[in-house]
């Protein structure tokens, strides 16, 4: 367990945790000189405890709050600390409106100084604490009379830290919400101190947010992304071969771009899938009680666990928000942070002089565009939701065309095995795309798969000469953003039998195309004469002359024939057999999957077919067309490799 202490300058924290402990968390000598914590102090007790609990003594004085919520901002609890000769102080206010933001509930008080009043004095101080603390989520904290140069009082604290260490571990071993850490999900560490340690290189310390580290682990510095082996760590000030959630750890890194500027202060040290930098956070945002009103486009200092960047807050709903209100907003970020899902963040004025309130992050991914719409704003709803699979369901009645499950699952920092439940969800399909897995809902997907095969029989009784439609008109006037799911769609009726490929065209298993006796006569001649052409058919001229036409009036006649699914206009004066393309499509999909990283060109598709450099280009450009290849850095791929419709 981590616990930080709170409260105003000169209240005794660092007292108190030296009575504690028996350690000095004041490490600077300016520190030592003015009698003052400036920066952040460490100390650990294991108290009889089969785990040490490590404290996070934080500066009380104005100038410095900064400092102080770089550590707070990963901790289980608080140690509130209020002087009984001054009782409750501007920065006993400030520290518990900050620790009441961040979400902290574990807290107790320690009314210290209490040889220098009356009994009466600090049962007024304990009342005037008490009614500070009424509408926080800290209101139930214990309250403990000291005096930290006797240890009076102490030991009855000592005790009641010793129990709240292990409510804390009854829940994390009962799998509990309420914890402030994760043991589930990837490895975060979010670094509050480094520096260099003589004989071991880069040293980094904070608290584990989630999951576990071990020695040996590859890991990524973000937002840098500098990566870094873990050569060994202490965990709550032991040598350990893991740290777990909930614990502070030290790390010491390696890696070849590791320099001393390579890490900081309001870094994270995270598992490689966390790796994914933001600027922009959408939030739940609340303004603390008596402030003015906070204005759209407001510049602020955002404070996320240790790190402290300058941000623009935009207001989705309302131009202004007012005291002790709450809102949906967008932070802009001057610089990216390492955030996800459910992080707590605290705001400041521009000028870093005042705390305004803060909330959670609800999406650190959002839309670059349509931030504000009444759509977002219900998946914003939909996403502050605390139970993943829940939320995911909620967001999929909202998203007919699904979302991208890899994307989820970062921002809510869902494990491997956390994963594989989300997938068994009920009601859940999920949908291979491009080489991505896409979550719809079962209901949308079926309406879906209703809704191509309602298109294709309309189009079968509009066009009772076509053979079918091809893909391009399946989608034709579908919004890119619904493109892929819709061929997906298509494809996935096209396995099952609901549809059938019939050429280049789709069509459904009872459709038969009807012609007149003229043009299934030419047709048949047609084909007879193109059978027996391999791979590469004649230009239309040289066709012409075979069948005894007038070049120019068979050309309207393939063209027709092409425009009905009988033949692929494969150029402007060559046509082909539908199954002749599905032959050239086989050679691209055997070189692509000869050279799955690096694709092939058009030489190897040349040398392969045997059809020249100019029908080459031609054939190729006509499957980039058709969406069978894709063509980038004059190399070509399948477009989607998981599709094998184009056999």
């Amino acid at each position: 367990m981590i616990i930080a202490t709170a409260g105003h300058v000169d209240h005794g924290k660092t007292s108190l945790v030296r009575a504690l402990t028996g350690i000095d968390t004041d490490r600077l000598a300016e520190e030592k000189r003015r009698g003052m914590s400036i920066d952040l102090g460490f100390a650990y007790a294991d108290f009889g405890l089969a785990q040490a609990i490590g404290f996070v003594d934080v500066p009380g004085h104005e100038r410095f709050v900064r400092n102080m919520l770089a550590g707070v901002g990963s901790v289980d609890s608080a140690l509130i600390v209020v002087a009984a000769d001054d009782g409750p102080m501007p920065q006993t206010l400030e520290h518990v409106a900050i620790l009441d933001t961040l979400g902290i509930v574990s807290a107790v008080v320690a009314l210290t100084k209490i040889d220098r009043v009356d009994p009466d004095r600090v049962t007024q101080v304990g009342a005037e604490v008490q009614a500070l603390l009424a509408n926080t989520g800290m209101q139930q904290a214990a309250m403990f009379p000291v005096v930290a140069s006797t240890g009076e009082g102490c030991e009855a604290l000592r005790a009641h830290l010793v129990d709240l260490a292990r409510a804390r571990d009854r829940r994390l071993s009962a799998g509990l919400d309420g914890l402030q850490h994760s043991p589930q999900g990837y490895f975060r560490l979010s670094v509050d101190r480094a520096f260099l340690l003589p004989g071991a290189g880069i040293v980094v310390s904070g608290a584990v947010q989630s999951g576990k580290v071990e020695v040996g682990d590859q890991v990524l510095i973000s937002p840098g992304g500098i990566e870094a082996r873990i050569r060994s760590l202490h965990a709550q000030n032991q040598p350990a071969q893991a740290a777990f959630a909930g614990q502070r750890c030290a790390l010491n890194l390696v890696g070849a771009g590791l320099g001393k500027d390579s890490v900081g202060r309001g870094d994270w040290i995270v598992s490689p899938p966390l790796h994914a930098p933001t600027r922009h956070l959408d939030v739940r945002v609340k303004l603390l009680a008596g402030e003015p009103l906070l204005k759209d486009g407001a510049m602020v200092q955002v404070h996320l666990s240790a790190a402290s960047v300058a941000a623009r807050i935009g207001l989705l709903q309302s131009k202004s928000l007012a005291a002790g209100q709450q809102a949906w907003a967008r932070l802009v970020l001057d610089q990216p942070l390492a955030a996800l899902r459910g992080d707590r963040f605290v705001l400041r004025d521009q000028a870093a002089q005042r705390t305004l309130g803060g909330g959670r992050v609800i999406d650190p991914f959002g839309p670059e565009r349509g931030r504000a719409k009444p759509a977002r704003l219900l998946e914003l709803e939909a996403m502050s939701c605390d139970d993943a699979p829940q939320a995911l369901q909620q967001l999929l009645a909202l998203r007919p065309d699904g979302l991208d499950l890899a994307s989820f699952a970062r921002s809510w920092n869902l494990d491997d095995q956390q994963q594989a439940h989300l997938r068994k969800g009920p009601g859940l399909r999920i949908v291979r795309i491009k080489g991505a897995d896409l979550a719809v809902s079962e209901s949308s997907w079926n309406a879906l798969g209703v809704e191509i095969l309602d298109t294709v029989a309309t189009h079968h009784q509009q066009h009772k000469d076509r053979t079918g439609l091809a893909e391009s008109e399946l989608l034709a006037g579908v919004p890119p953003s619904r493109r892929e799911i819709r061929r997906a769609a298509a494809r996935a009726l096209l396995d099952t039998g609901q549809l059938v490929r019939d050429g280049m065209m789709i069509r459904l298993p009872d459709h038969q195309a009807v012609l007149t006796q003229k043009d299934q006569i030419m047709l048949e001649r047609i084909q007879a004469k193109l059978q027996g052409t391999g791979l590469r058919p004649p230009i239309v001229g040289e066709l012409a002359t075979v069948l005894d036409v007038d070049p120019a009036a068979l050309l309207v006649i393939l063209q027709a024939f092409s425009q009905r699914g009988y033949l692929a206009a494969v150029a402007s004066n060559r046509f082909y057999l539908p199954e002749t393309i599905a032959k050239l499509v086989q050679i691209a999909r055997d070189l692509a999957d000869e050279s799955p990283a690096t694709g092939f060109d058009a030489a190897a598709f040349r040398d392969r077919s045997g059809i020249g450099r100019n029908s080459t280009i031609q054939v190729l450009e006509f499957l980039d067309r058709q969406g069978f290849t894709r063509f980038a850095r004059n190399r070509r791929w399948m477009a989607d490799p998981d599709d094998r419709s184009g056999n």
